[in-house]
């Protein structure tokens, strides 16, 4: 059916894209160590996360707990996607790319354990101080390491963002 194209595309080329990186990445860069790209700015680096966007929950002793989570989204995922209407490619195409992309992550965590990233933005490696309302906040100005799974995961969260912000036709008033 022509309906299940782009998933049929998408979702495939972002699990062999990202695992094709990340087997790069195994075969190029020690873990825990880092090569300049641009230098200041970004990073190749070699970073294991055992926990979601963020490294949330990266000290929970169960991954059972992720398998369900990503479990539970690629079901909702595949039933969004079975409820489009065919040729409705601006709400196809970018639940393909979330689709890929948790599938990238699931299949790394049930090889490894972990999720491989690697792309790293930063900014000088520097920490931006100040203070709020008297209490003193410190950060990074760094992106969290993250991969081409999480990229295209992203990306089809804001695609879908946009689509319903710009796209979406608005009910008028009676």
């Amino acid at each position: 059916m022509k309906k299940y194209r782009p998933l049929l595309i998408y979702a495939p080329l972002i699990l062999v894209l990202d695992h094709l990186t990340k087997y790069w990445v195994l075969r190029n860069i020690p873990y825990g160590t880092s090569q300049d790209v641009i230098p200041h700015f970004f990073d190749l680096v070699h970073f294991r996360n055992r926990g979601v966007a963020f490294s949330l929950f990266s000290n929970h002793e169960q991954p059972l707990f992720l398998y369900l989570i990503t479990g539970a989204a690629l079901a909702a995922l595949l039933y969004m996607y079975a409820k489009t209407k065919p040729g409705e490619r601006r709400l196809q195409i970018p639940l393909a790319l979330i689709l890929g992309g948790a599938l990238g992550n699931l299949v790394d965590r049930l090889i490894r354990g972990e999720v491989i990233d690697f792309l790293y933005f930063h900014w000088y490696d520097r920490v931006v101080h100040f203070e709020v309302f008297g209490r003193k906040i410190s950060f990074l100005l760094a992106w969290p390491a993250f991969n081409v799974a999480d990229s295209a995961i992203t990306c089809g969260a804001l695609f879908l963002a946009c689509k319903m912000l710009f796209f979406e036709p608005k009910e008028r008033p009676n």
